[in-house]
């Protein structure tokens, strides 16, 4: 008769190198890049007020004229629509109070625009395209970003600038840097 053995009896050299990959595999499942998705890019620009300090946002010819028409903003200092030509319309208080803090350009680029500063809700029209990051953990997102005004000029989200060779222009995307830091988190627009 055959002694019985013990079922338990096992090899550590087996086990080792086994235990070492399910480690691996769980470490990088807890990494940055396999969980950052679109759906979850427009939760978080979405999900909560956004602080913005000196950015651009642009207006529709209509959306300027109700400005001017709520005191919002002055009538412009000289007609506009000639070729090269800026005109300005000062900011009133009216349009202090929802945070536009310069003065609108209108004629020197396609669309009025002007500056705004403080927190805002922001709208995601789309997501255009992702990238890694200049650091590990980052990743670079452009998108066609929107900002709520609380007023009725602005029954459409406000378009914000973009940024490209450190000037605000009406061609170019914004681009946010998202870092991950124990989930993924807005870090900045990248200027």
């Amino acid at each position: 008769m055959q002694p019985i053995r013990n079922k338990r009896h096992f090899s550590l050299s087996g086990v080792l190198p086994v235990a070492v990959i399910a480690g691996l595999a769980m470490i990088s499942t807890g990494c940055s890049s396999s969980d950052f998705n679109y759906g979850k890019v427009r939760n978080i620009i979405e999900g909560s007020p956004i602080r913005l300090d000196a950015e651009y946002v642009m207006l529709s010819l209509q959306q300027y004229e109700c400005g001017v028409a709520e005191d919002l903003w002055d009538p412009a200092n000289q007609p506009f629509g000639l070729a090269g030509q800026t005109a300005i319309s000062r900011i009133a208080q009216r349009g202090r109070d929802l945070k536009f803090s310069d003065d609108v350009s209108i004629g020197d680029k396609r669309y009025p625009y002007v500056q705004i500063r403080g927190d805002f809700s922001l709208y995601v029209n789309e997501i255009v395209s992702d990238k890694a990051g200049p650091e590990e953990n980052t990743r670079l997102v452009e998108t066609k970003l929107a900002v709520i005004i609380p007023h009725s000029c602005f029954k459409d989200p406000l378009s914000l600038m973009g940024v490209k060779k450190g000037q605000f222009t009406q061609d170019f995307l914004p681009v946010l840097l998202f870092r991950y830091n124990n989930g993924w988190q807005l870090d900045r627009l990248v200027h």
